[in-house]
């Protein structure tokens, strides 16, 4: 017989397949249509690369409630740097690419803008209003900013 431990380790073994295999299937595919979209500067392309990027993300969201966890601390870091150097290369495209497409510069700002709202979403379906300003609230006083 298991014992609840191993239990539990068992079902954080199986979250972790179920996200990395997820992920694996539109994060790859989401990638590589969302690449396509901006070397071909194709609409088409791009967004359905996004698209799959948020599927992947919403999925993500299913797996953490089937388990019922909410995302770990390594998949929060790994989203903000994945953000953040996904926003340092665009900048650095628009900035110094010569002849940067003006499609390319409206589906980069269209593709952050939907991962933006998509996390806001998140949050407030997750913790409802008064939870998310009270964690946002909270963030806010942490980092030793004075009070209004």
């Amino acid at each position: 017989m298991h014992s609840q431990l191993e239990d539990a380790r068992i079902a954080i073994v199986e979250r972790r397949l179920a996200v990395m295999t997820h992920w694996s299937l539109f994060g790859a595919f989401g990638m590589g249509f969302l690449l396509s979209g901006f070397s071909a500067a194709h609409w088409g392309l791009g967004l359905l690369g996004y698209g799959l990027v948020l599927v992947g993300f919403a999925g993500h969201v299913v797996i953490n409630h089937v388990y019922d966890t909410g995302f770990m601390a390594g998949e929060v870091a790994l989203g903000l740097v994945l953000f953040g150097v996904s926003a340092l290369a665009f900048i650095g495209n628009v900035l110094f690419v010569p002849n940067f497409s003006p499609v390319n510069l409206a589906l980069g700002l269209s593709g952050f803008a939907a991962m933006v709202v998509s996390v806001a979403l998140y949050l407030l379906i997750r913790y409802g209003t008064r939870g998310t300003w009270n964690m946002v609230h909270t963030l806010w006083h942490r980092e030793g900013r004075p009070h209004d």
